[in-house]
């Protein structure tokens, strides 16, 4: 009965009053050292950690919270993202635009300015893709996964090759699948 009550009272606090501390794996992590950066941003307004097409601020509507983490040191940077939207049709649409932007923004700019982007489809969740961004000098692997009205998003750098293999994403696969069920704790995301 105890339980039950102390679930209930969480469940309630977390949109209400923003999504769960810790929610996101990357929250968990030790002090920063000189080199390195944590940043955690909780904003509605926060563009999609993965943005092929650059975009400064969010497309997608209809959002009731967004936390997102990044991590960056000299030579390697890691991110996630969580977005609740108010309904599955919402997030559904939010992952049609994603991929939309990313086949419009499959290969962009000459020289030195261009970057690629390439995709398959992914079976985690409802619906899930993993994407390869290549760059100048650098690059990255990141996997975006539906589930309900939740979209996850996590990423790292990376140099990846059109193919895309699976080998290359299993990290980030392994916390795809863990976020698809942590993240059905939360009743507004409608698993």
């Amino acid at each position: 009965m105890f339980a039950a009550g102390v679930a209930a009272l969480a469940a309630a606090s977390t949109i209400a009053g923003g999504l769960p501390h810790g929610m996101l794996f990357l929250e968990k992590h030790p002090p920063a050292e000189r080199w390195e950066t944590y940043t955690v941003e909780n904003s509605k307004t926060l563009p999609l950690q993965l943005n092929p097409c650059l975009s400064r601020r969010q497309r997608d509507g209809g959002r009731l919270e967004t936390r997102a983490v990044l991590y960056s040191n000299e030579d390697e940077m890691k991110y996630e993202q969580l977005v609740v939207y108010r309904d599955v049709r919402h997030a559904e649409a939010a992952m049609s635009l994603l991929r939309a932007d990313l086949r419009r923004c499959a290969d962009v700019g000459k020289g030195h300015n261009r970057y690629r982007y390439f995709t398959k489809p992914l079976d985690v969740g409802d619906d899930g893709l993993r994407a390869g961004g290549r760059f100048f000098e650098s690059g990255e692997h990141a996997v975006a996964v539906r589930r309900g009205a939740a979209l996850y998003i996590v990423g790292e750098s990376a140099w990846p090759t059109r193919s895309l293999p699976l080998k290359g994403f299993k990290g980030l696969l392994g916390k795809a699948r863990a976020m698809t069920v942590k993240v059905c704790r939360l009743p507004e995301a409608a698993c």
